[in-house]
This record gives C-alpha cells, sequence and structure tokens, in this order.
C-alpha cells in the first residue's frame, strides 16, 4: 500500500492508527503490560483508560510507516514469546478490560477476543483499500 494510504483515513482511521491500535491491544491484554503510554485503545473518554495514558505514546501514527510497521512487529514477537510454552494452568488469572464493570476480565478470555479483534482491523484495513 502506498504511504498516502497507510496515513488516510477513509472509514474513520488510517491502517497507521490500526497497527498501533493493534498493537495496544495486544500488548495491554496479552501481556498485561501496564507500562501508562497507550494511547491507542480507542476508549479514551474512559477514565480506566485515560489513567493508562499518562505517558507519552511510543509512537504516534504520523511516525514513519516503518517504524509503525516494526512497533507491531516487536509486539507481536512479545506476544510470541509470553505464550510460547504455557499451558492453560500458566495463562489463568486476569487481564484489563475496558468494557467490564471490574476492570479485568480473565485472560484467556482476552486471548480469544484479541485473535477476533485482530482480525476485524485486518477487515477495516482491507475495507479502507477498497472504498478508495
Amino acid at each position: 500500500m502506498p504511504d498516502e494510504q497507510f496515513y488516510a483515513a477513509p472509514l474513520s482511521h488510517s491502517p497507521a492508527w490500526h497497527a498501533l491500535h493493534v498493537a495496544d491491544w495486544l500488548r495491554l491484554m496479552v501481556v498485561d503490560d501496564r507500562t501508562p503510554n497507550y494511547h491507542y485503545l480507542g476508549w479514551e473518554d474512559s477514565e480506566r483508560v485515560r489513567a493508562l495514558a499518562t505517558q507519552p505514546a511510543p509512537l504516534d501514527d504520523t511516525a514513519p510507516r516503518a517504524e509503525i510497521m516494526a512497533r507491531l512487529g516487536q509486539i507481536g514477537t512479545q506476544v510470541g514469546d509470553f505464550l510460547t510454552g504455557k499451558d492453560e494452568a500458566a495463562l489463568d488469572g486476569e487481564v484489563f478490560s475496558a468494557a467490564t464493570a471490574s476492570g479485568t476480565r480473565p485472560r484467556l478470555t482476552a486471548l480469544g477476543m484479541q485473535l477476533r479483534h485482530v482480525a476485524y482491523h485486518r477487515g477495516q484495513v482491507q475495507l479502507g483499500k477498497k472504498s478508495r
């Protein structure tokens, strides 16, 4: 995809934003990294999410494309490393949730949700490419 498409937002968000959004959610819900530098979760009206955005984002959606894609790749590697060799018992526990009253959800449930979430955002990028 040409750079002008990577930064354009035909369906409310650019592919650059989608990449950072997916990276942020994977880092938060799978790895459970609570470093408060999340700015692409999409729940910015939530007090719980605003508390996770007190430090600058590692990148913004105007950063060079190679840096954004490298960030997504780094988070993917972290997720793979985190999950490698873990059995179901090792994945017990709770992780952050913006949508639940408690602010957490079971990690295995979150993993399944993130698989669907990544697919959804990939689909949004593909639809955006077709709308041009």
